[in-house]
C-alpha cells in the first residue's frame, strides 16, 4: 500500500514538473498564438528544460530506492520481534510447565508426611493399647535391656533401645511385600527371640527403603506400610506374640543408614528394624 501511494505521488510530481517545465502548452492560460499566425499544440521546450526534468526524475527515483530500503529494514524488524516474541512464549510455557511439575511432587511429599505425621502420633498419643493395656515406663528394665543374638541378623543397642536388623531382601520378594520362603524362619527366630527376653516391652515394627521411590514419595512409604504390616501379621499369627504389644511404623526413605550412591549402600537401607522399647505393657 505505501509503495503504490508512493509511486502515483511520483507520477504526479513528474506530470507537475513536466508542465513547468513547458513554457506555453495546449491547455496553459498564456498559450497564445501570435498575432497573424495559427496556434499550435507543439511548442519547443525552453533551453535546458530537459535537463531540469532529468534532475527531478533523478531525485525521486533515488527518493523511492530510499523509501524501498526502509520498508525493507521494517520488515527485517518485525520479523526480528516475532521470532523474539516467540522464543519469549516457548520459555513462559516451560516455565509454566516446570512449575506444574513441582507442585505435584510437593502434594505428594505432603501427602506422604501426613501420613508419617499420623502414624508416628498414633504410637506417641496412645497410652491405652489393644486388650485395655497400658504402656508404663520403669526405670530398672531400663538399665537391664540387653542384646540377644540371632545368627545372620545384625542387633544393636541404640541410646535405650535394641534395635534387630532385618534387610528386606531376605525377607521380601524384590520391591513388595510378598515373604520368601525364608523370610518365614527368620520371623520366627525374632519371635522366638522376644519371647524369652522381651515379653513385656514395647516392640515396634519399623520398615524402611531406599531413594528407588524418590520420584514418587507416596510409593515409598506405601511400600514400606505394606512390608511393616506383613511383619506385624506374621509374629502374631506364627510368632504367637501378643497383639498389644506391637505397633508398625512405615519409615518410607527418610531414615537411611548408608549413602545409596551404591548398590551396597541401598542395600543397606532397605531394611526392617524390630526395634524394642524399654517401656512395659501391663495387661
Amino acid at each position: 500500500m505505501i509503495r503504490v501511494r508512493l509511486a502515483a505521488s511520483l507520477v504526479l510530481c513528474t506530470a507537475v514538473a513536466l508542465c513547468a517545465g513547458c513554457k506555453e502548452g495546449p491547455f496553459g492560460q498564456t498559450a497564445a498564438a501570435k498575432p497573424g499566425k495559427p496556434a499550435s499544440i507543439f511548442q519547443p521546450q525552453a533551453p535546458g528544460g530537459s535537463t531540469v526534468i532529468a534532475s527531478q526524475v533523478q531525485d525521486l527515483n533515488r527518493r523511492v530506492a530510499q523509501l524501498d530500503l526502509n520498508n525493507a529494514d521494517l520488515h527485517r524488524q518485525l520479523a526480528q520481534a516475532e521470532q523474539s516474541r516467540q522464543s519469549s512464549q516457548e520459555q513462559v510455557s516451560l516455565l509454566q510447565k516446570q512449575l506444574g511439575e513441582m507442585a505435584t511432587r510437593l502434594k505428594d511429599t505432603q501427602v506422604a508426611k501426613a501420613e508419617v505425621d499420623k502414624q508416628v502420633t498414633a504410637i506417641q498419643a496412645s497410652t491405652r493399647m489393644r486388650g485395655g493395656a497400658t504402656i508404663t515406663a520403669n526405670n530398672s528394665v531400663r538399665q537391664s535391656l540387653s542384646a540377644v543374638s540371632i545368627p545372620g541378623l545384625d542387633i544393636r543397642q541404640d541410646g535405650e533401645v535394641i534395635r534387630i536388623e532385618i534387610p528386606s531382601d531376605k525377607l521380601f520378594s524384590a520391591g513388595s511385600a510378598q515373604l520368601l520362603i525364608d523370610g518365614y524362619r527368620i520371623l520366627d527366630e525374632v519371635a522366638a527371640a522376644v519371647q524369652r527376653n522381651y515379653q513385656r516391652q514395647r516392640i515396634v515394627v519399623e520398615a524402611h527403603t531406599d531413594d528407588s521411590l524418590s520420584a514418587n514419595p507416596t510409593a515409598a512409604h506405601a511400600l514400606t506400610t505394606s512390608q511393616a504390616q506383613a511383619v506385624f501379621q506374621q509374629l502374631v499369627q506364627r510368632g504367637r506374640l501378643p497383639v498389644r504389644q506391637l505397633s508398625v511404623l512405615a519409615m518410607g526413605e527418610n531414615h537411611p543408614l548408608a549413602s545409596n550412591a551404591t548398590p551396597v549402600g541401598k542395600a543397606k537401607n532397605r531394611r526392617i528394624e524390630i526395634v524394642v522399647y524399654p517401656d512395659t505393657i501391663d495387661g
